[in-house]
């Protein structure tokens, strides 16, 4: 397997920090820090190349807030400075990983996400009578330092990028919330992208030693097959799999066997061979979060071409769903 070095220069040019900020920037130019480090750009950029290159950058401490939608959980937020740092390095590596991963893999990938993800699911009912859905408990929190280094590992010898990331793990969970050398902190650009090295090993075992059709978002994991039976198989191996190389457990309750009669659950729909539905709570949700649009409007928070592209891409989620005249009802509802 090739290995890949001598990427720390390029990580620390002015060129790839000064981009790294263009796309940290993006929907946080009202944010005060933000836009206090981009005001003073020049100087913020120099001072962080020199830190880089000088092997003195640490990482500064997350703000910490809870979420209660659609369950609790707790939202990290790395410094500006720290996510232009993370930007920069996921633009240098992620290359390197891209070559390798399934084509069937859908989260935080360009040309991916979470729609064509559903596409792909019910393309695949349409071949198949059977799934098997499962995802992982608590996966971003059970994720192991020392395993997902030795994957990082087996791609890139570069000492000063391993550092680095290093140096990003081992600040992740200050908070105390996970034993120490496990867990990833929920809204890093960095999490995200090594939630996908951590899981990829896993979607070639399906792949290339089950042979059995798949797909991922994330920790969702659907497989596919003409075969009830294969699939209970396929279950055992998998757990056995998760368990052994990576420290990880399936959620009991998220395991479901079924047939493709009675609709796939996956990523708010419910698909079928010839038709897919938005579940009932994400269409309440839904309209929730347009009214809360619509009230930042009306209080000036935000202006009215905000709420229209708000209102439309959010309403696009919906007309992906089957259904115009869910759309109609949303919008009643919404006034």
């Amino acid at each position: 397997m090739k290995r890949y070095g001598y990427l720390y220069d390029d990580l620390c040019s002015f060129p790839v920090l000064y981009a790294a900020c263009q796309r940290a920037l993006k929907g946080h130019k009202a944010n005060p820090e933000a836009a206090e480090y981009v005001f003073n750009i020049d100087r913020e950029l120099c001072q962080l190349q020199s830190e880089l290159k000088d092997g003195l950058y640490q990482p500064r401490a997350y703000h910490y807030f809870q979420i209660y939608e659609p369950k609790e959980r707790t939202i990290s937020v790395a410094s500006f400075r720290d996510r232009v740092v993370h930007h920069a390095l996921i633009a240098t590596i992620e290359p390197v990983f891209e070559k390798s991963f399934i084509h069937h893999s859908y989260a935080t990938r360009k040309n991916k996400g979470s729609l064509a993800a559903v596409k792909q699911a019910q393309r695949f009912l349409r071949r198949f009578d059977w799934y098997l859905k499962l995802d992982i408990r608590k996966y971003f929190d059970s994720i192991d330092h020392q395993v997902l280094m030795k994957l990082i590992e087996r791609k890139i010898k570069d000492p000063y990028i391993l550092a680095l990331i290093g140096k990003v793990l081992d600040t992740s969970n200050l908070n105390g919330a996970n034993p120490k050398g496990v867990g990833l902190p929920i809204g890093n650009l960095t999490s995200q992208f090594f939630a996908n090295v951590y899981l990829d090993g896993f979607d070639h075992f399906v792949s290339e030693k089950l042979h059995l059709p798949y797909i991922r978002y994330m920790d969702d994991m659907i497989l596919f097959s003409n075969s009830k039976s294969d699939l209970k198989v396929a279950f055992w191996m998998c757990e056995k799999y998760l368990e052994e190389e990576l420290h990880l457990a399936v959620k009991p309750g998220s395991v479901l066997l079924n047939s493709r009669i009675h609709g796939l659950p996956f990523l708010g729909f419910r698909i079928f061979q010839h038709l897919i539905r938005m579940k009932a709570m994400n269409v309440r949700r839904l309209a929730a979060k347009i009214k809360l649009r619509q009230y930042q409007c009306k209080t000036n928070q935000i202006d009215e071409t905000a709420l229209y592209r708000s209102v439309q891409s959010m309403l696009a989620f919906a007309y992906y769903a089957d259904s115009h005249q869910l759309v109609k009802r949303i919008c009643n509802t919404i006034g």
